[in-house]
């Protein structure tokens, strides 16, 4: 890591928290920063920033700068809380079925699907609800009327299961449970950085995001965590709410991060819209007393019983516990390290560890791994409110570096649980007739053709709210879409999908890039 690079010019900059930075190689060996993840902690006028990079290229091409505006205390960091904090706080889309159905249809028709959010034609028993990929793994969720129509689905999609699955699956099936199906990602080629920890003197957070232009892809996502007094909220960018229309509810919602996009570049290209507000306490358990015995821990000789005492703990997974773990206890020869820590004596008498010392081994865990979850967990405990705000950005956007401030005038809670109901009615042989879609802010929209229902006429913008947030206050509101937003609905509905609306939200660009050149940066 460069860091002596960029230490002297952070002197001259403000005393505010800075995360992340840009990354350098060899011209003929280009690594780009695919994604980031940034956590900040405010305590006793201290600034905790703690960066978790994602970035497409080989390990020994990356170099990481991060500037700081002060000189730092470095310290490790840990995969597991950008992890929990984004496990516990990603957006989710739900559809709920009402199977009663019942909206006058206008010139349209009304629709009730049940749990059926989109069927793969081979195989019509198995409803596909949400697709995403998750760090290294492909993930699916599922429904299906059948548990042996599900376990074929899934092993023609590449997963390797066992064909009397289908019998033990049935019971859930019938439930009407959902199934979450994962494996890796065949061309995987990225991966997660350890993080880095810094502590200074500062009072706010900011990313240079200037510096991670020199490296950066299009579109980069962002993810910024803020642990605080109360909400958090971009002081100098815009903020954007997302138009619920443009999300593919009958898809689980898997284009939000497009939907993002796609708002914060008609605010200009410099906006971040809230996932998540809510308390701190209880959301996420990264530590917790007596968790992990490490007195005991130090005099269990056999280095079986060793792994197990720490693996069946109840501790969140991390890179970093992997690492420490396997150096003191390796693998058997054949054998995978997911493997091997998943079931450690299934290895029995396989293991070779002829040097195991368990004062050694443990002193080593409990400096890289236990103090560091504790030490998080205490910032975690501090904290009253975590604010998890999401943008994406292009390297030509990339102008001005975001800070961040905490308003105590917004709401508190922001949910990142959304829900629409899906209205649908029925023949008496079972066939759909008729469906409508039903969002949270009460827009209807009613489909012609219940079986494939969809958004894509409704011509709306991404964002249906830009506002311009500071330290106090509700904020100046850019734009309001909302109106508009219910006409589109009831034009929709009526069979007349609305072209002429595009024209209404043209300005958006140019209002939003005018607002941004007389905001401080």
């Amino acid at each position: 890591m460069r860091l002596s690079l960029l230490l002297a010019a952070a002197a001259l900059l403000p005393a505010r928290a800075f995360a992340c930075g840009g990354m350098f190689c060899d011209a003929a060996n280009p690594v780009d920063q695919a994604a980031e993840r940034i956590v900040f902690a405010f305590d006793n006028g201290k600034v905790n920033t703690e960066v978790q990079i994602t970035y497409q290229g080989e390990d020994d091409d990356f170099a990481w700068v991060v500037p700081v505006p002060a000189e730092p205390e470095l310290y490790a960091s840990n995969d597991a809380l950008f992890t929990q904090l984004a496990n516990a706080t990603v957006p989710q889309f739900s559809l709920i079925s009402d199977s009663t159905g019942g909206f006058s249809l206008g010139c349209a028709a009304s629709a009730e699907m049940g749990f059926n959010a989109r069927e793969d034609g081979d195989y019509g028993g198995v409803s596909v609800v949400g697709e995403a990929t998750v760090g290294p793994y492909d993930t699916v969720t599922l429904q299906a009327t059948d548990g042996d129509v599900l376990i074929q689905w899934l092993q023609d999609q590449g997963y390797s299961l066992p064909d009397t699955l289908g019998a033990a699956l049935d019971p859930y099936v019938a439930a009407g449970q959902y199934f979450v199906a994962l494996k890796l990602s065949s061309n995987k080629t990225t991966g997660d950085l350890a993080p880095l920890g810094m502590r200074y003197t500062g009072t706010a957070a900011s990313i240079p995001i200037q510096l991670t232009a020199i490296a950066a892809t299009p579109d980069l996502p962002i993810e910024v965590f803020v642990l605080g007094p109360s909400r958090a909220v971009p002081d100098n960018y815009l903020h954007v709410e997302i138009n619920q229309a443009a999300i593919d509810w009958y898809g689980g919602g898997t284009n939000y991060r497009a939907v993002v996009s796609k708002a914060v570049d008609e605010a200009g290209g410099q906006a971040f819209a809230t996932d998540y507000v809510g308390p701190a306490a209880g959301l996420v358990t990264l530590w917790a007393p007596g968790i992990v015995n490490v007195e005991g821990l130090s005099t269990v000789s056999d280095p079986i019983a060793w792994l197990e005492s720490i693996v069946y703990s109840g501790l969140p997974g991390s890179s970093q516990l992997n690492a420490v773990l396997l150096r003191y206890v390796p693998a058997p020869p054949g054998v995978d390290d997911a493997t091997f820590l998943s079931c450690p004596g299934c290895y029995t008498g396989l293991v070779s560890a002829p040097d195991f010392d368990p004062v050694e081994a443990t002193a080593a865990v409990d400096d890289e791994v236990f103090s560091v979850l504790e030490e998080q967990q205490a910032r975690l405990d501090a904290a009253t409110t975590v604010t998890r705000l999401f943008t994406t950005m292009d390297p030509a956007e990339m102008t001005a570096d975001p800070f961040f401030t905490f308003n105590e005038d917004l709401p508190q809670e922001v949910s990142n649980v959304h829900t629409a109901t899906d209205h649908s009615h029925q023949s008496l042989t079972g066939n759909i007739t008729s469906r409508s879609l039903e969002l949270e802010d009460g827009r209807i929209f009613r489909f012609p053709d219940a079986n494939t229902p969809t958004l894509e006429q409704v011509d709306s913008p991404a964002a249906l709210l830009v506002e311009d947030l500071g330290a106090s206050g509700e904020g100046t509101v850019l734009f309001d879409g909302a109106d508009q937003a219910h006409a589109d609905a009831d034009a929709f509905s009526n069979g007349c999908a609305t072209s002429e609306s595009a024209g209404a939200f043209a300005p958006l660009l140019i209002l939003a890039a005018g607002v941004m050149r007389r905001r401080r940066v």
